[in-house]
This record gives structure tokens, sequence and C-alpha cells, in this order.
């Protein structure tokens, strides 16, 4: 056993220093070519080599499916960077100082082990995108609310068992996806998302809908699949723009008469 656990090591080691000089390859090739993308994806590295943060250049850096465990403070010298994608990896703790990458349009940091977001992550106020499902969050910040540039905000297959008041100020975001967590309640003040088509909640311990979700003037989807749902506000027939609402899965006893006649309005339970 100790002779295959030491064949097994010098496997790994022997793969892990190949993928590391292969990617110093590519760094030192980016930089020579004053390179504003690079790709270091799938190469079964397990730290990055200190060579990256010199280039100064970067604006997309995509280091998905690979076995990083961390992501070094030095990051944020790539101030020019608007893409990042980290997805993928053995990733536990983001650097602190992920916010001083001002430009930021794109983060993916989904499908690692992350158990929380940094607090500066709500002064990146160019971004539009975020991704951190299938992580192990169970809060948000509580400031999320001041990344008013975001668009889309993917948060699906976590813990995260209760949204912070200031979720509400994501006045521009047109997606939210939050299946698949631990929610038993979401806030009325998701109503303050003018701009919102899909909302995605299936897969929660919901009891019910704030009939402040009325308010919604844009939204097409509301898919509350898998919830613990009986009844649904009557209210959300004031919602004009709403094409869809998924309830399969729950203890539904009731839709109210005023939603199943809307025309346009589909309410799927099957």
């Amino acid at each position: 056993m100790d002779k295959e656990l030491e064949e097994a090591a010098k496997i790994y080691f022997s793969r892990a220093k190949k993928a590391f000089g292969a990617a110093c390859r590519k760094i030192r090739k980016a930089a020579l070519n004053n390179a504003q993308e690079l790709d270091l994806s799938d190469m079964e590295l397990c730290e990055l080599p200190p060579e990256l943060f010199s280039l100064k250049n970067l604006e997309k850096l995509v280091l998905d499916g690979n076995k990083i465990t961390y992501i070094p403070e030095e990051i944020a010298n790539l101030k020019k960077l608007r893409y990042l994608s980290i997805s993928g990896n053995g990733i536990m703790i983001l650097p602190k100082n992920l916010g001083n990458l001002k430009k930021l349009e794109k983060l993916y940091v989904g499908y690692n082990t992350i158990s929380e977001l940094p607090d500066s992550i709500c002064d990146l106020r160019n971004l539009k995108m975020l991704n951190a499902a299938s992580n192990l969050l169970s809060t948000l910040p509580k400031n999320i609310g001041d990344i008013k540039s975001l668009l889309k905000l993917s948060l699906h297959d976590n813990m995260i068992a209760s949204l912070p008041k200031s979720i509400g100020n994501l006045k521009n975001l047109r997606k939210l996806f939050l299946d698949n967590n631990n929610l038993i309640s979401v806030p009325a003040v998701l109503a303050n998302l003018r701009n919102l088509e899909e909302l995605v909640l299936s897969g929660n311990e919901l009891k019910r809908i704030p009939d402040e979700f009325s308010a919604f003037k844009k939204l097409r989807e509301l898919v509350l699949d898998e919830n613990q749902l009986k009844t649904l506000p009557s209210s959300l027939v004031k919602c004009t723009s709403l094409c869809l609402i998924g309830l399969f899965g729950n203890p539904i006893r009731s839709v109210p008469r005023e939603l199943q006649s809307r025309a346009g309005l589909v309410v799927d339970m099957d």
C-alpha cells in the first residue's frame, strides 16, 4: 500500500510540475505579445505562476477546470481585467482585495467550495454578471445592493438561508437565480427590481410569496417549483408581463381564479 501511495504521489507531482511549466510557457508568450486575453483552463494547475500577475494589459483571464485551491491577492495587479473566470476548481476563499479590480464586468466563481464572498466585491461598480453558483455560500455581503450595474446574478445550488435587504437596490438586474438554496422566505424588497425579467426560486422551503411581488413591471418568468407553497397571492395578476409561473412539486391547494383566467399566463403545476 505504501508503495502504491508513493507511486500515486509521484504521478501527481509530476503532472503538477508539467502543468505549471506549460502555464509558464503560455504566460511568457502572452507577455511577449502584450496579450489582452489568456486561457489557462483545464491544465490540471494546482497553483498559479507568479509571472501571471505581471501581465498588466490582460483584460480576460480564464482559469476554469483546474485544481487551484486559492487565488492570491496579487490578482489585483491585473487592473485592466474585465472578465475573470475561475469556475470548477477547489477554491475555498476569494482574496479580500478582489474589489480592487475596478474594471471587472464579468466574474465567474461557480462550482468551487467558497463559503463567503468578500465584502470588497460590492466595490465592483462595473460588474454586469456574477456567477457564484454551486458553492457553500450561506449568506451574501450586506451591501451587495451597491453593485447597481449587475444584470445577471446566479447563486443557485448554495446554502443561502436569507437575503440582505440591499438586494432590492439592484435596479438594473434582469435575471436572478436562487434555486436550490435554504430560503424559507424572500424579502418584499425584491419587488423593487423593476427591470427583473426572470426570477428562479425553485428548490427552497418557501411557504409564501410576498403580496408586494405584484409590483414587478417586467417579470416574465417566476419559477417556484419544489417549495412548500399552498397558494399564491391573487395580486400577482397585476404583473401584466408575467408569462409563466412554475409550481411543480408544491403542496398547492388552490390557485387564485384571477391567475388561472389571465390571458397569456401559464401556471405550470405538472
